[in-house]
């Protein structure tokens, strides 16, 4: 019945945006000939009027694109409507879980699990969740956005994604590596296979003078100062007065943080805070680690696992490591060695559930 009233809907707007380009067209042509018969060489004023309202609507009169589907094994909203078992997801269609969760299948390959009493807005390449939780696998290019953040996992990868109060979002790596951006492209944290972190904005996130401060391992490589975050394994390039003392030693850096397009972030120091002359274990590791994400996609990573469980701020973003206890854990399940379920203490949707 819904996808009925929204064709009929589609049809509607779509005749009548016929109508009036019959009508702008047909003003158009009397124009032409008018000036035609008096040997005019321009069009009048009302012409070329015409001509654009015609150009306008010829653009305007496609319909709204059919993005995918939706399944479920009881009822879902869709734009204000009830459905039961499935339906066809527009561009910006509106979904609503009940009690049972829904699957989300994308027409370029992505699949999406809302967790029950979960609400999002669908559209081609992402989705935007608005409460509850869910889970994308399969994604390519599709990425899911929650609050401020934007969440990219890897073409193999799976993430699940849970709003909390406050404004904070949880983000776990299922299999595969995940990245986290905020709003204007500044990475947040790097995470592997098992790994789940907390993100909670400050209210101070959306400013470009959003506050910063990462611990980790100063190095220089090539006369740049380099720092991996023990937190987020994010990787750093410093800038900033009194670096270059500070070498080989485990610092905490405070500054502001700016975006650099297809490179690291850089952070402009304002102080530096010396933790200890030599680096630990868990730096020397966070910092291997972080150099590896970007070139061989982080499969060093899993080696430093859950011995780093500091936190960071980042653009004005809370960034802390989720407890052991609550931390997801990966099993394979006996019909595929790609797709595991999850543990965790904040109920993951079943793979199994529909």
């Amino acid at each position: 019945m819904w996808q009925r009233k929204r064709r009929l809907g589609v049809f509607a707007k779509g005749l009548e945006r016929h109508i009036v380009f019959a009508v702008a067209a047909a003003a158009c042509w009397s124009n032409i000939q008018f000036q035609g018969e008096k040997n005019v060489q321009s069009y009048s004023v009302q012409s070329l009027i015409a001509i654009v309202m015609v150009i306008h609507l010829s653009v305007g009169m496609a319909a709204v694109p059919a993005v995918g589907i939706v399944t479920a094994r009881g009822s879902f909203t869709i734009d204000d409507s009830s459905i039961a078992g499935n339906a066809t997801l527009f561009e910006g269609s509106h979904i609503q879980t009940g009690t049972i969760s829904s699957e989300l299948q994308l027409n370029n390959g992505a699949r999406m699990r809302l967790a029950a009493e979960s609400s999002g807005i669908v559209y081609r390449d992402r989705l935007v969740l608005e409460k509850g939780m869910g889970r994308v696998e399969n994604a390519g290019s599709f990425q899911v956005e929650a609050n401020s953040l934007r969440i990219h996992p890897a073409r193999d990868a799976g993430a699940q994604i849970s709003l909390r109060g406050a404004g904070a979002v949880e983000v776990a790596a299922i299999y595969g590596p995940v990245r986290v951006t905020s709003a204007n492209g500044v990475l947040l944290a790097n995470l592997q296979a098992g790994k789940t972190i907390d993100f909670t904005p400050e209210a101070s996130a959306s400013t470009p003078s959003a506050p910063t401060s990462i611990t980790g391992c100063l190095e220089n490589s090539d006369g740049k100062f380099l720092l991996t975050d023990e937190a987020s394994l994010v990787r750093f390039e410093l800038l900033g007065a009194g670096l270059d003392k500070e070498v080989g030693h485990r610092v905490q850096v405070s500054g502001t943080v700016t975006p650099v397009p297809d490179a690291m972030s850089q952070v402009q120091a304002t102080g530096v805070k010396q933790l200890s002359k030599k680096c630990s274990n868990r730096s020397t590791a966070a910092a291997a680690a972080g150099a590896g994400a970007g070139a061989a996609g982080g499969g060093i990573i899993g080696a430093v696992g859950t011995a780093i469980a500091t936190h960071a701020v980042i653009a004005g973003v809370v960034v802390a490591g989720v407890a052991t206890g609550a931390a997801v854990a990966v099993v394979k399940t006996s019909s595929s060695s790609s797709s595991p379920s999850t543990s965790s203490s904040s109920n993951p949707i079943s793979p199994s559930a529909p």
